[in-house]
């Protein structure tokens, strides 16, 4: 009897012992912040179920490598990516994160042949893009109305340069009276086109002066009426003796239509850079209206729309 006791805990001993374990999988991460900048990420924790630390890690260091072929991906058939995985945590069932502590025989070649793995797939993302892309200029060649007349007229203002680096040999079209350089006031549009397909209509806007704004956001005074507009992203930089720069170049969209066509159109126009204690009025000139004019012209007439 107290053999057959013996053996029966000592098979639940053993058993107990294989039975599988929870973990929690955090992974860690960088993604732009909304105000600008750049904001810490944690997504939430994900079960990974296993029977030792050293399996749990495995499949947990796998998911990282996943995210980070994904977000390579999507950075290389998008030109951007969401969020940059940068770390991970693997929370055991006492909330001890193994991933700090864990070493194992042979966990470094285990590491090298997962990662190698997974980085040797094809980025069928960007397959799926490329596809999409070649359709979308074919379908846009037959049917765009493009105006031929008014594209030469206007193409005599605009400098169009291709960018040699890029596979794609994106041209882009900008105003010949655009700033040269960062540092000097300006604020005008500027597109790129891809096989003759306009996209990524753009507004620039540069503030050079004595003193920082650290600019937030823009008030506009279009012909006696009010519209704002709220950059994602404002740049700065500072030389020459102590002067500043800051500037940001977004991408417009349908939401900003009404106040494109407002500034094309507008007979008089000012704008108040509203920075985070301070603002400046500053005057839009009649040659900058008239350019503005002319970029959402010429885009038109090569078939874009926004």
């Amino acid at each position: 009897m107290k053999k057959l006791l013996l053996l029966v805990l000592l098979t639940i001993i053993i058993s107990s012992c294989e039975q599988s374990k929870k973990y929690e999988y955090v992974e860690l991460g960088l993604k732009e912040s909304i105000f600008g900048g750049i904001d810490q990420d944690e997504k939430d924790a994900v079960i990974i179920t296993a029977k030792t630390d050293s399996i749990a890690y495995l499949e947990a260091y796998q998911k990282f490598c996943i995210s980070e072929k994904v977000a390579q991906d999507m950075q290389e058939a998008l030109g951007s990516s969401s969020t940059k995985p940068t770390d991970f945590k693997l929370i055991d069932e006492q909330g001890n994160n193994v991933a700090q502590f864990i070493n194992f025989d042979g966990i470094d070649s285990l590491k090298f042949d997962i990662r190698n793995r997974i980085f040797e797939m094809k980025n069928s993302l960007k397959e799926t893009v490329d596809n999409n892309k070649e359709k979308d200029i074919e379908n846009f060649k037959s049917t765009v109305q493009v105006d031929s007349a008014k594209i030469v007229e206007l193409e005599k203002f605009f400098n169009s340069k291709k960018d040699e680096f890029d596979p794609n040999a994106l041209v882009w079209h900008k105003p010949k009276s655009a700033p040269t350089y960062t540092n000097q006031n300006g604020i005008y549009c500027y597109f790129q086109t891809n096989n003759g397909m306009p996209s990524n209509l753009r507004l620039r806007m540069q503030y050079h002066a004595d003193d920082w704004l650290f600019i937030q956001k823009v008030q506009f005074s279009i012909d006696d009426k009010a519209y704002e507009f709220i950059p994602r992203k404002t740049e700065t930089d500072s030389g020459n003796g102590g002067r500043i720069w800051e500037w940001f170049d977004e991408g417009m969209g349908k939401s900003n239509t009404e106040l494109l066509d407002a500034l094309a159109n507008a007979k008089s126009a000012k704008m108040k850079l509203i920075g985070r204690q301070y603002y400046k009025i500053k005057p839009i000139t009649s040659n900058q209206i008239r350019d503005i004019k002319r970029s959402l012209d010429l885009y038109k007439a090569m078939g874009g729309t926004y």
